[in-house]
């Protein structure tokens, strides 16, 4: 009976540094204040990471010159989620580091999502920020990103920092668009059986086995426009 309560007690514990219970906010450095970057996750977070049941998997990022393609040394790269900070070598290429695998909770609510997704931010003097969203991460494989960093112009006067957006696998794309579909509508490529006109022509595709194809349609004129 004591065991159990010092079980219960422990994860109480965690709960409350963990910041929230699973499904909210699962992610997130320790806040950081003027101009001090966030503070890595510590044990105690990643340990309620773990029993939340979150994987890791390998991380190794690869920094250039977005003009020259080459190599950027001495960049500083910065997981969002965790606060864990890497820095590339002379040829732009950062240590491997093993990284969490953090689902979207309101897209998990939709569709159970084949990776995680996490947020890299590089930096380096003489360059624009460069800021990677939805960097995708697999459990038993090592994601290798390649992030693109733009010089700064001479005639450069506001300095923003540069977004990508990673997207979603295509294949969760699909799925989703499947779940929410009625059974007669929509021309994915995971389309349903359409009825098609009796035209008497087979697309290319379906003679060499591809399966039924989008049915053609007649083009509608613009309102106005003679038929």
């Amino acid at each position: 009976m004591k065991h159990k309560k010092l079980t219960i007690a422990a994860l109480a514990l965690a709960l409350t540094i963990g910041g929230t219970t699973l499904g909210m906010k699962i992610a997130g450095a320790t806040e950081g204040a003027g101009g001090t970057p966030p503070r890595p996750a510590g044990p105690i977070r990643r340990a309620y990471w773990r029993a939340l049941g979150i994987r890791t998997a390998p991380l190794q990022l690869r920094v250039v010159d977005a003009t020259t393609m080459k190599g950027i040394p001495g960049a500083g790269c910065t997981i969002g989620e965790t606060g864990d900070r890497i820095e590339t070598d002379d040829k732009g290429i950062a240590p491997t580091i093993d990284a969490p695998i953090f689902r979207h909770p309101r897209l998990e609510q939709m569709l159970a999502e084949l990776h995680g997704q996490l947020t890299v931010l590089c930096y380096k003097n003489g360059y624009r920020d460069s800021i990677y969203m939805g960097v995708r991460m697999h459990q038993g494989s090592t994601t290798e990103t390649e992030v693109w960093m733009y010089p700064v112009g001479a005639g450069d006067r506001r300095i923003e920092p540069t977004l990508y957006q990673v997207p979603i696998h295509r294949l969760w794309r699909i799925q989703l668009a499947d779940k929410y579909r009625l059974r007669e509508e929509g021309e994915g490529p995971e389309r349903p059986q359409l009825s098609r006109p009796d035209t008497g022509q087979v697309a290319p595709q379906e003679a060499q086995g591809a399966g039924i194809q989008t049915p053609p349609r007649a083009i509608e004129p613009p309102s106005g426009v003679p038929r």
